[in-house]
């Protein structure tokens, strides 16, 4: 499976669509998934991007391939900085490969 993680943009073709973080976390806990693409900007007064990863990587969570297609710059980074400080701390595998670009690159 593919999840695509926006609150805004259209889904990519092949993708299952979670408009929330708490329905992409739900996703991956559920299902095998093969590639994760994140927004971190998902609405006022929603949970972001971050919050996501920090669930994920509490939680030791996996998806073979993360994308963060997010344009909010700052916040892209913190979420990359969040999970290379997980596989670090072997909070979730090493194995992952995590990226920046758009999810349509995949």
């Amino acid at each position: 499976m593919k999840v695509f993680m926006d609150d805004t943009r259209p889904v990519d073709y092949g993708f299952v669509l979670a408009r929330t973080v708490d329905e992409a976390i739900k996703l991956v806990r559920e299902n095998n998934v093969e590639v994760l693409s994140l927004d971190y900007n998902m609405g006022i007064r929603q949970k972001n991007g971050l919050e996501f990863v920090k669930e994920f990587c509490q939680e030791g969570l996996y998806a073979k391939k993360i994308v963060i297609h997010s344009n909010d710059i700052f916040g892209a980074a913190k979420m990359m900085e969040a999970f290379q400080k997980a596989q670090e701390n072997n909070q979730i595998s090493k194995d992952i490969v995590v990226t920046r670009g758009q999810s349509y690159w995949i």
